[in-house]
């Protein structure tokens, strides 16, 4: 019996599937398209936490005193003997609720296997698999603080079937809560070490099929490879609007904050950029890839947003700056679907030039990508962002014949500032380097 076979027939075991024939669906047209509907919040979070011995109220004060609304788990966490593990995911759970935030816990019972080699489960392994998962939630699932359990990272596809059936039994066990599984990007685990653009594509959308999520999550670092590598980035971005929104799944995208591997050092510009143009393609929020330092990865004395003896990094003042105007953001980017996000030439590899569908008519002033939104009632929106992280641009807009005004979704308070008139149909503005802004279009009365 081949894996999808296994994974389907396991899946009706469960309880959770009824098997069909699927329906051939054509792409959505932009008008067509609707806001995820989700509870789950404008995530801000990181990867690779505090170690477990900084489990305490002044690291978790420290938290969320930057803008992170979501803890994601210590690095070992899930790894510790199970009474061990329990006791440090109430106290992780304890802390986040007394600082107001919310966390994701790692449980060592969790039955993801052991990375590549997690492979669909037998039948006769199920009642295991059930058994382990009916732990895990009657142990958090009713503290206050619980966004989701951490299911797996960066499962290759054969791991897919495991990772859908645990997924899908959490859900339907307890649907209130998370469950959270990071997947590759487009240049990692591929032929050769990357991807093809069809590959990969059908890769997401085999892992949205199987594992049918309610986030879906990836990491994206080889932006800030050395003096810059944008040759994935936008591809990864758009395959993920484009299959994520077509399937009503919201999404959000892990960016770098730690020098590694040939990754620089991010300067405040460069973290701006990775957030803005994430938050252009409709990232349900953000993650950071690191918080605090990780042993053995970092190269000579580069530091996270936290460093290596505990001490805030100058990022971590960068990171706060961000994280709370793009919080001001949240409430509104929650409630909207992008249609589409659009460079100006000269486009980066893989970037997309504007549509005729898109309410933006010309892009001038500097590189730029548009996003486009709308929300439940078809109200537009646009989001710019200055495409250079070492320019400041005055972007000109123009927009098409039924636009009036705008009015920018302030990030100081999250309101609707006073609407701005359009000159000759155009929009203008100054974007510091890496920098957007969220604009409601009116429309002409």
């Amino acid at each position: 019996m081949n894996t999808r076979i296994l994974a389907l027939a396991a899946l009706a075991v469960f309880g959770i599937l009824s098997i069909g024939h699927a329906e051939e669906t054509k792409t959505p047209s932009p008008n067509s398209l609707k806001p995820a509907v989700s509870d789950l919040p404008f995530i801000i979070s990181y990867w690779w936490g505090p170690p477990m011995q900084e489990t305490t109220l002044e690291r978790y004060k420290e938290i969320a005193e930057a803008g992170f609304n979501v803890a994601m788990p210590a690095s070992t966490a899930g790894k510790t003997p199970p009474a061990e593990n329990e006791a440090h995911n109430r106290k992780f759970l304890d802390l986040c609720k007394q600082v107001g935030i919310k966390g994701v816990i790692a449980d060592s019972a969790m039955p993801y296997g052991d990375g590549d080699k997690m492979a669909a489960p037998k039948p006769e392994e199920i009642p295991a698999i059930q058994k382990s998962l009916d732990s895990i939630i009657a142990k958090y699932s009713t503290h206050p603080a619980l966004l989701g359990y951490f299911v797996t990272d960066e499962p290759a596809v054969p791991a897919f079937a495991r990772t859908g059936l645990i997924t899908q039994y959490l859900l339907k066990k307890d649907p209130k809560h998370l469950p959270y599984t990071n997947i590759l990007p487009n240049y990692a685990g591929g032929d050769g070490g990357q991807w093809s653009k069809p590959k990969y594509e059908g890769t997401v959308a085999k892992y949205i099929e199987e594992v049918n999520p309610t986030l879906m999550s990836w990491d994206h670092y080889r932006q800030m490879m050395g003096g810059g590598d944008e040759s994935f980035y936008w591809q990864n971005l758009e395959v993920m609007r484009k299959l994520c929104t077509k399937a009503g799944i919201p999404y959000i995208q892990i960016i770098v904050s730690l020098k590694h591997m040939g990754y620089r050092e991010c300067s405040e510009a460069d973290l701006r950029w990775q957030v803005y143009t994430s938050l252009a393609f409709g990232s349900r929020g953000i993650m950071y890839f690191t918080y605090w330092d990780v042993k053995g990865l970092a190269w000579a004395d580069a530091p996270a947003i936290i460093t290596m003896d505990g001490k805030r990094d100058k990022k971590y003042d960068y990171v706060k700056k961000i994280n709370a105007r793009i919080a001001k953001l949240g409430p509104t980017l929650t409630k909207l679907v992008c249609t589409g996000a659009y460079c100006n030439a000269p486009l980066p590899p893989d970037g997309v030039p504007l549509s005729a569908d898109a309410p933006v008519k010309k892009i001038d002033g500097g590189r730029i990508v548009v996003g486009c939104f709308h929300d439940a009632g078809d109200k537009r929106y646009i989001f710019p962002v200055n495409r250079t992280v070492n320019k400041i641009i005055t972007a000109k807009l123009t927009l098409d014949e039924t636009a009036e005004s705008v009015s920018e979704v302030s990030q100081e308070t999250g309101e609707l500032l006073p609407p701005t008139p359009l000159t000759d149909g155009s929009l203008e503005l100054k974007l510091q380097p890496g920098d957007g802004q969220l604009f409601l279009i009116n429309k002409k009365k």
